[in-house]
């Protein structure tokens, strides 16, 4: 007599929704600003976006980098949900809830970092280069997001560990790429001003990282 066998499903149309999501407001940001999208997305080849908007106004809070700033909190969202399962099973379900979640701890890591930049420039009375370096980070974020996220795409649809694994050392090497480009194009801001830049590093990259870590992990 052959016994019954459980047979459990995964279900993936909230992945669906939030893919659907992000490029939909991809497509919207290509629809309204079709040039800035063109030199955004070549970012890695010229500096032509940088050059072409570094002294915009207004040089964040456009709608331009909230919709970017918006897929780009999913797209790393998703991120942290992979490795979440890959590494620490345990603390994780394969749910929207737990990415709902990281979402709000990612929300409110980013909030704590914009909230620290602005004390930190009016206290050391570098508002200009605090901005200038959040409109730098900004936009090397928003390409990062447009390069992860066909890639994340493939991940919830094409099951395999080599790929995971793959795909979250192409997350990291691609971001720490980044912040050499940050850091090369402008040396005499980051040397010039070492101190500043030591702290600016410590209060808003690493200590908020350490804090959204521990709160995902409990």
């Amino acid at each position: 007599m052959n016994e019954a066998i459980e047979r459990v499903v995964i279900s993936k149309d909230w992945i669906t929704i939030m893919l659907l999501i992000s490029v939909t407001l991809l497509i919207l940001n290509r629809l309204k600003s079709s040039d800035r999208y063109y030199k955004l997305k070549n970012l890695l080849v010229n500096n032509t976006y940088i050059n072409s908007y570094s002294k915009a106004n207004p040089l964040l809070f456009n709608s331009f980098n909230i919709i970017f700033l918006s897929v780009y909190i999913i797209v790393i969202s998703f991120l942290l949900f992979i490795a979440i399962h890959l590494f620490e099973p345990k603390v994780a379900s394969f749910d929207f809830l737990f990415y709902l979640k990281i979402i709000l701890v990612v929300c409110f890591f980013i909030g704590l970092r914009v909230v620290a930049g602005v004390l930190l420039g009016v206290l050391f009375e570098k508002e200009r280069v605090q901005k200038y370096f959040t409109f730098l980070k900004t936009t090397y974020l928003s390409n990062y997001s447009l390069i992860m996220l066909p890639l994340i795409a493939v991940h919830f649809y094409f099951e395999s560990d080599i790929y995971t694994y793959f795909l979250l050392i192409v997350a990291v090497l691609l971001f720490l790429y980044y912040y050499i480009l940050l850091i090369k194009n402008n040396q005499s801001l980051v040397f010039g001003k070492s101190f500043y830049f030591i702290l600016y590093l410590c209060t808003l990259e690493i200590a908020p990282f350490i804090i959204m870590t521990k709160i995902l992990i409990i």
